[in-house]
């Protein structure tokens, strides 16, 4: 419950990761830590990707994720795995 402590966990795992992978949801468009998470890997330099199910991306999506122009694709191994590599690149 102690949000300081939390971020501090959340950062140290950040840092280790080239990339961070956020599932879009409609609990992730409104979640504030969710927002924190992206906006907080997009200032330590690291790529964000937001993945999906279904055949469509949400129309609702985190502001940071819209904000910095994130990459949403569909839950699939390539997919994914294309857009990782993307994300690394631009880092």
């Amino acid at each position: 419950e102690d949000a300081d402590y939390i971020k501090r966990q959340i950062r140290e795992k950040i840092d280790k990761a080239a990339v961070t992978v956020v599932f879009l949801s409609p609990y992730a468009a409104k979640s504030e830590w969710v927002n924190w998470e992206i906006a907080e890997s997009i200032k330590r330099g690291k790529g964000v990707v937001g993945v999906y199910s279904g055949s469509s991306a949400p129309a609702a999506v985190p502001s940071a994720f819209s904000e910095n122009g994130c990459k949403a694709v569909p839950w699939k191994h390539d997919d994914l795995n294309r857009a990782i590599a993307e994300a690394k690149k631009k880092r």
